[in-house]
């Protein structure tokens, strides 16, 4: 059995009487207007309830009446505030009163009971249980306290009040219970979702620096390699030139040996099959729309002959532009099944132009929820009946067994579709537009920025340390 200590009950009755300790409800249009119909209610009923059943009447009755209608507008500022001056005026009410009849209840008319009753039903919308236990106490003593001192003794005439000043206010506290719950699911829903979007960003974002990383520590081999062996590929160097090479070597075996642990770190969560295969580049294009096709996508690609050669371009311009049409192949198959892809490379020494165009789907796509198709939503193709047009973005998928190792792209996925896009080209200072097409299909234009031509490095086969 619980024990209810002292301090517990002065603290309890210290908040049922401050004025100032339970909130009022929000000021909204619907509650202004039940709570003053409601005082209307107290106020003409009770005037006719004191006169019929009470033989009040005359400036006695109307004072009666307003005074308790008068709490009921209180509660909407004040609502313990409204509470004791509801209960002050219906004790004030009931002690001069004689009902006509045995019939007629008393000490609490009707309209009294109705005061009460609202009041106290507005205040469990924002009390804790403790305080209105407090006041269900108080009132209770007072309606006894009046049948004692009155007499005859018929407890049986506080049952009504009894009952209705305990189910009203605990119903309306469990609707609010639920409401505050619901209120907090949400919000709760809000941050994970919020969360579950970081996540998906900083997760895309280490598969990219995983790949890069890649791409760095075969270049710090490349000239790991070049520096060693630059005595024996270079006749009559000088003693100052070879130490230089030395040097060189040294720190970048250095380098390469951090590269190799911060990639190990990197990848201790990836696939380990795909853990030392190469990455992919322009070279592999014609092998990824091969691969689409066996899959069911009817995809076409087109390269300009103004594309300078992939020995011109940086291997982490190449790695992105694959990911890029790579991710846009499997956004196709994902949410416009049956659609027709055109690919095209374009570019001059300047910047190199990724465009993915897909036309609109065969069928209607399936009803899909946000946090199924993505975190970032974009729109997507719109079916040929009219169907909703549909988020581009993917959940983080493992992706199939390609060329080279690397994803297929024919629907499984490899990254998080536009945000992993847009890491991708913020990462190399380009531009990425998406945009829904009238016909029903979907775009993806991107410009990556290419080095001057004197400032392309020698050309190298990209690949992992």
């Amino acid at each position: 059995m619980k024990i209810v200590r002292p301090s517990t009950v002065l603290t309890t009755l210290r908040e049922a009487m401050s004025p100032n300790s339970v909130a009022p409800l929000p000021h909204t249009r619907r509650t202004t207007w039940v709570l003053s119909l409601t005082a209307l209610l107290v106020a003409v009923a009770g005037w006719f309830d004191l006169y019929q059943h009470y033989d009040v009447f005359g400036p006695g009755a109307t004072v009666a009446a307003i005074a308790r209608a008068v709490p009921v507008l209180l509660c909407l500022y004040r609502p313990l505030s409204a509470w004791w001056l509801a209960l002050a005026a219906s004790i004030a009410t009931a002690a001069p009163t004689h009902p006509v009849s045995d019939s007629e209840p008393w000490p609490w008319a009707v309209t009294s009971v109705l005061s009460l009753v609202v009041v106290l039903t507005v205040i469990a919308l924002r009390a804790p249980r403790r305080v209105l236990v407090a006041l269900w106490l108080i009132l209770l003593a007072a309606g006894t306290a009046l049948v004692l001192l009155r007499g005859p003794v018929r407890l049986g005439e506080l049952l009504p009040m009894t009952v209705l000043s305990a189910l009203a206010p605990l119903t309306a506290e469990a609707i609010g219970s639920r409401s505050a719950a619901q209120r907090r699911l949400v919000v709760v829903e809000e941050i994970g979702q919020a969360e579950h979007a970081r996540r998906t960003l900083l997760e895309e974002r280490t598969r990219i620096a995983r790949e890069l990383h890649d791409v760095v520590a075969h270049h710090m081999s490349v000239i790991t390699v070049q520096a060693d062996s630059a005595p024996y590929r270079i006749a009559d160097l000088p003693p100052a030139a070879v130490d230089e090479f030395d040097s060189i070597a040294a720190e970048a075996r250095r380098s390469l040996t951090e590269m190799r642990r911060l990639l190990h770190v990197l990848r201790q969560d990836a696939d380990a099959g795909a853990e030392h295969s190469p990455q992919p580049g322009l070279a592999e294009l014609p092998v990824l729309i091969e691969t689409a096709h066996r899959a069911g996508l009817d995809a076409h690609l087109s390269v300009a002959d103004t594309v300078p050669t992939p020995d011109r371009v940086p291997v982490g311009v190449q790695l992105s532009a694959y990911r890029l049409i790579q991710e846009s192949l499997s956004n196709v198959v994902r949410h416009a099944a049956g659609a027709t892809v055109r690919v095209t490379v374009a570019g001059d020494g300047s910047a190199l132009r990724i465009t993915v165009v897909n036309s609109a789907p065969e069928a209607p796509e399936a009803p899909e929820s946000p946090r199924a198709a993505g975190t970032a939503e974009a729109p997507g193709a719109a079916g040929a009946a009219g169907a909703p047009r549909r988020p581009v973005e993917t959940h983080d998928r493992t992706a199939d067994s390609g060329p080279s190792g690397t994803g297929t792209g024919t629907g499984t996925g490899t990254g998080q579709g536009l945000i992993g896009m847009r890491e991708r080209v913020a990462m190399l200072a380009g531009e990425l537009h998406t945009e829904a097409l009238p016909d029903g299909g979907f775009r993806v234009a991107a410009m990556l920025p290419l080095p001057p031509a004197d400032a392309t490095p020698a050309p190298t086969t990209p690949g992992a340390a």
